[in-house]
């Protein structure tokens, strides 16, 4: 039941729509985007889907668009430590109470239709964006839930479709091959959309064209950038090398660079004299993506990386911090919907790691879930994450790597305890 209008507070509209778990589709959503009866400009909206990569190209495209002067919404997830962080203006999260407002405002017009909780962001972000800023908006970033087809973001009437990197995830929704996943990812294109997108694999190459033909859209890919490392310095500095010039890039390795590239190539598309504006990508701020953080003269990677390809370019990255390293210790925790065995085998698989296990604060793989294998192999299994986390860190040697992996929701929750 949700509480009164003179009882709600942050707190307990959080309790209430943690609650709401009811998803719709099709017909249903597009019903609750009329209820809000909201004036949308397909020019000035962009949805983001894809596997991995989603949000640090929706953060890029962002810092890009505000260098350049425009007004930009941004609705992403999952978030790290407080769920304002998926609904921003200008880079700003939305306020407590301004976070109550936009639910009593978009609840009086959709309650009967049973939203769940991620479409009450949706539409409060959209009523955000398109109410509250409808003079002043330039552009809202959409970035996808789970999928594209059946996503509520997807119903958001959009003229500029991004898809990211696509891989393995989810697989209980969008189905068991890389060609089903995508097939549902591909439903964001909408007619005469363009479509700016990482490049496809051979396998989903020539459904891309199917769709992209079948809705009369354009394919665009991304511009052609490369890495370039600087080793100088105790922890390496990465740059992109792009079209526009070469930069420093705050967000590390080859998958930085691809989601960069992408976000680098929309903004060319949708701004004049783009050039000007490219060197924005070194101010690029996404927590919690291999971020370090110092604790108790110790320092701590922190990377979400919540799925198989996630910790595949995890992994990718590592070799960059471990010259003169010893060991890499892992603490580890992983949401109940992800393939835990493969992304601790995958882990495990690193020379010279260490395993230490715990929980996630949602949707957690209980200790006792876990493969027993991996169990047995772990140093610490300890459902406290910052027990476990503490446990590394007295462990450690001191040319040894510690990162926090396995889900973002765990990172956030140690982010949030230790700073």
């Amino acid at each position: 039941m949700i509480p009164t209008i003179s009882t709600l507070d942050y707190d307990s509209l959080l309790k209430y729509l943690e609650g709401q778990n009811t998803s719709h589709y099709g017909e249903d959503l597009e019903s609750m985007l009329r209820s809000l009866r909201l004036e949308i400009d397909p020019a000035k909206v962009i949805v983001v889907a894809g596997t991995n990569g989603k949000g640090t190209t929706c953060a890029a495209l962002q810092t890009l668009l505000r260098e350049a002067g425009k007004n930009v919404g941004l609705f992403s997830s999952p978030h790290l430590e407080k769920v304002n962080e998926r609904i921003k203006f200008n880079c700003r999260d939305v306020a407590d109470e301004e976070f109550v407002r936009l639910f009593l405002e978009v609840d009086e017009l959709i309650h009967d239709h049973n939203p769940s909780y991620f479409e009450y962001l949706t539409f409060m972000a959209a009523n955000y964006f398109f109410r509250h800023h409808k003079n002043n908006i330039d552009f809202a970033i959409f970035e996808v839930g789970v999928g594209g087809t059946l996503d509520s973001t997807n119903v958001i009437p959009h003229d500029i479709s991004v898809i990211t990197k696509i891989g393995m995830d989810h697989m209980n929704i969008l189905g068991n091959s890389l060609k089903e996943i995508a097939r549902n990812k591909f439903g964001i294109i909408r007619s005469n959309n363009k479509v700016f997108h990482a490049k496809f694999s051979d396998e989903i190459a020539d459904l891309a064209n199917c769709c992209a033909i079948a809705k009369s859209a354009q394919l665009l890919e991304a511009c052609d950038c490369s890495l370039s490392v600087d080793f100088s310095e105790k922890y390496p500095t990465f740059f992109i090398m792009s079209p526009w010039g070469k930069f420093p890039l705050p967000l590390p390795g080859k998958r930085a660079v691809e989601n960069t590239a992408l976000a680098m190539t929309v903004f060319a598309h949708i701004v004049p004299a783009p050039v000007q504006y490219m060197c924005a990508v070194e101010k690029i701020c996404w927590p919690g993506r291999m971020e370090k953080i110092s604790l108790q003269n110790q320092e701590i990677f922190f990377s979400g990386d919540h799925n198989v390809p996630g910790i595949e370019s995890l992994l990718e990255l590592l070799p960059y911090y471990m010259s003169g390293r010893n060991n890499v210790a892992f603490v580890v925790g992983i949401c109940r919907d992800k393939e835990h065995r493969a992304m601790l085998q995958k882990l495990m698989d690193f020379p010279n790691s260490k395993l230490y296990l715990t929980e996630t604060p949602i949707k957690t793989l209980k200790i006792q879930e876990y493969d027993p294998g991996f169990r047995e192999m772990a140093i610490v299994a300890d459902p406290n994450a910052k027990s476990a986390l503490a446990a590394a860190m007295e462990d450690a040697q001191p040319n040894d790597l510690i990162v926090v992996t396995g889900s973002l929701y765990l990172v956030g929750l140690l982010r949030s305890l230790f700073l």
